[in-house]
């Protein structure tokens, strides 16, 4: 009986080590099964989109299941709220990302969407981190920062801005300089940053804000000059060019940045999303990406989650009190 006993007793003993090291054992991630689809709330051909299917590009080869991929799917329309909004009623299964910047901050800031990009996404890759620049002339008056500057001041409306919406950086930088320097800037609103572009090149304004990689073939072409950067310091993708908020007194806290992530659905599973952190952070720091994305003068930078999230908060609050401004006005 005893005999017996002890066997049962060790045979219990054996099974619990075992179900311990079982628990123990870290479960596998059964993910990617299927394509991951990145919805890209602007057209294709687009800063963001080109970005994408760069970084997707320099994903290396044996990282993905055999037959999975990443799929650019491009839903245009309200300024990127549509296809945002579209992405938010996917489940969050991992299997749905998408294309989240700047301009979804600034659409909130002025009260056009409910959206919290750090809230409702989760930040998984930085595709771009440049400044907004002020685009010029290849020569006249507005040829030069300090031109632009003196014609401002010169009375309201003696200068002339192309912008894609008042809620656009451009529209905000406008308002920031009209305050800073005690004239209205005139703005024309046009339907995108091309389009933008080609009204300082044909003189129907006398300048622009756009990201560089609206306008590098113009500039290489010599008909458009960056003038100046938005940001508080001047950019290592452009050394050469002032920054408005070093430049000017006035302007110290001007700090507008051509910001672009790709982004989870905020309930998407932890490790699925660390997963998506990691391959798209090694890919973003690769030479492959970094020699895709050189043409568009642009530097790859990797950022964390936390440092994406509370670049948001930041942006978030810096472009609520412009609006404010603007509303007061």
């Amino acid at each position: 009986m005893k005999k017996a006993l002890s066997i049962a007793l060790a045979a219990c003993m054996a099974l619990g080590i075992s179900m311990t090291a079982f628990a123990d054992e870290a479960p596998t991630l059964d993910y990617p099964k299927s394509n991951i689809t990145c919805i890209i709330p602007y057209g294709a051909g687009g800063t963001m989109d080109m970005l994408s299917r760069s970084l997707f590009e320099s994903i290396p080869e044996g990282t993905l299941p055999k037959g999975v991929n990443f799929v650019v799917e491009n839903v245009a329309g309200s300024g990127g709220l549509v296809g945002t909004e579209q992405a938010l009623t996917k489940p969050a299964d991992g299997y749905t990302i998408c294309g989240v910047n700047g301009d979804l901050i600034i659409n909130r800031a002025i009260g056009a969407t409910d959206i919290i990009l750090q809230e409702d996404f989760i930040p998984i890759v930085c595709l771009q981190d440049e400044p907004y620049c002020l685009i010029g002339p290849a020569e006249g008056d507005c040829s030069t920062l300090e031109g632009f500057i003196e014609k401002l001041k010169s009375g309201d409306n003696a200068v002339s801005v192309a912008i894609t919406g008042m809620g656009s950086p451009g529209g905000l930088a406008s308002v920031a300089l009209s305050k800073a320097f005690g004239s209205n800037v005139k703005t024309v609103v046009y339907d995108d940053s091309a389009t933008s572009a080609l009204a300082v090149v044909t003189g129907e304004v006398d300048a622009t804000f756009a990201p560089v990689t609206v306008v590098t073939g113009q500039i290489e072409a010599g008909t458009l000059k960056v003038i100046a950067v938005t940001t508080a310091e001047e950019s290592a993708s452009l050394p050469d060019v002032p920054s408005i908020a070093q430049s000017y007194s006035e302007c110290a806290d001007l700090d507008l940045h051509s910001v672009c992530f790709l982004g989870a659905l905020a309930d998407t599973d932890p490790a699925i999303v660390d997963w998506l952190v990691e391959t798209l952070n090694a890919a973003c720091a690769s030479d492959s990406y970094k020699e895709l994305t050189e043409p568009m003068m642009m530097t790859p930078k990797v950022w964390d989650v936390d440092g994406m999230i509370e670049y948001c908060d930041k942006a978030y609050d810096f472009y609520a009190e412009i609006a404010a401004s603007q509303s007061e006005e």
